[in-house]
């Protein structure tokens, strides 16, 4: 097992309008796993290499935040990162964060990857399993990420039933918002759509959506990947479920690629509503 932990001062870099970013603290999350991952391979850097030379990443397979507590994190405060990674297959692996300010625990991320590779250069469609392994048997964990890899697992054959209190099976169409990544601010310096944008993408949505009237802040979401866009692609955002009420909003939505219509994301939302006069201050 890898262990890092990181510390950090909340400043505008890493804070939004209702406290710390999800958005930041799901990049940060994502360097730290790829950090631990070179480790784990024993890199000086995360530089990882096909046979032939072809560069190899960390493609995401699922993310799920729990418990979070964001809208407590305030300008100047300290708060600190604990990060562990396990690899639970040959080619499979899983990274834990806990989000903490002194020894309270105010979110915990859970990741899960994959090494991807392009079979045709330009082309994030023909991103496959890379060649590399894990370098040694005994690293591996198979119960690693277990909870995590079959829910994911449930999602992609859309055989999942219930979460957060959204049934699968009561989905009716609430509405879809289309978007049109951009070079500048939503791919990531590998040239694919960057897994954390996924989710502020699901935020603009959100608020298209909504009234616009009344701060949310996630308590827990879960996104799964199957699949990335080229660039001058299209996706759709589409709620499948929209429950809003006594100051809870959870919404489910799939994201599919306009060119083809594949579902490559579903993304299920947990939300708690912020009084706007006093948002940093809630909970405390």
């Amino acid at each position: 097992m890898i262990r890092r932990s990181q510390d950090y001062l909340a400043a505008m870099p890493n804070l939004s309008l209702t406290g710390l970013s999800e958005n930041w603290l799901l990049k940060e999350c994502g360097h730290q796993h790829w950090l631990a991952l070179a480790h784990l391979f024993d890199l000086p850097l995360p530089d990882f290499r096909e046979a032939d030379g072809r560069s190899a990443y960390a493609a995401f397979v699922a993310i799920r935040v729990t418990q979070a507590q964001l809208q407590r994190i305030s300008e100047h405060q300290p708060f600190s990162l604990h990060t562990t990674l396990e690899a639970a297959g040959r080619a499979r692996f899983v990274s834990q964060h806990q989000l903490c300010v002194g020894e309270e625990r105010l979110a915990s991320v859970e990741l899960i990857s994959t090494l991807v590779t392009r079979q045709e250069q330009g082309n994030n469609q023909s991103a496959c399993r890379s060649g590399l392994f894990v370098p040694r048997a005994e690293l591996i964990n198979p119960m690693a990420g277990r909870g995590l890899s079959e829910l994911a697992k449930s999602f992609r054959s859309q055989q999942w039933q219930s979460l957060w209190g959204i049934e699968h099976n009561r989905q009716t169409d609430s509405g879809e918002v289309t978007f049109r990544p951009s070079p500048m601010g939503h791919f990531n310096g590998a040239d694919f759509l960057y897994c954390a944008h996924f989710q502020s993408l699901a935020d603009e949505a959100e608020w298209q959506l909504s009234s616009g009237q009344q701060l949310w802040q996630t308590a827990d979401r879960l996104l799964c990947y199957y699949g990335n866009i080229n660039l001058g692609e299209l996706l759709r955002y589409g709620f499948r479920v929209w429950q809003q009420q006594d100051g809870q909003l959870r919404h489910w939505l799939e994201v599919t690629r306009q060119s083809d219509g594949q579902r490559i994301a579903d993304i299920v939302t947990s939300k708690t509503a912020l009084p706007a006069s006093r948002y940093r201050w809630v909970g405390r």
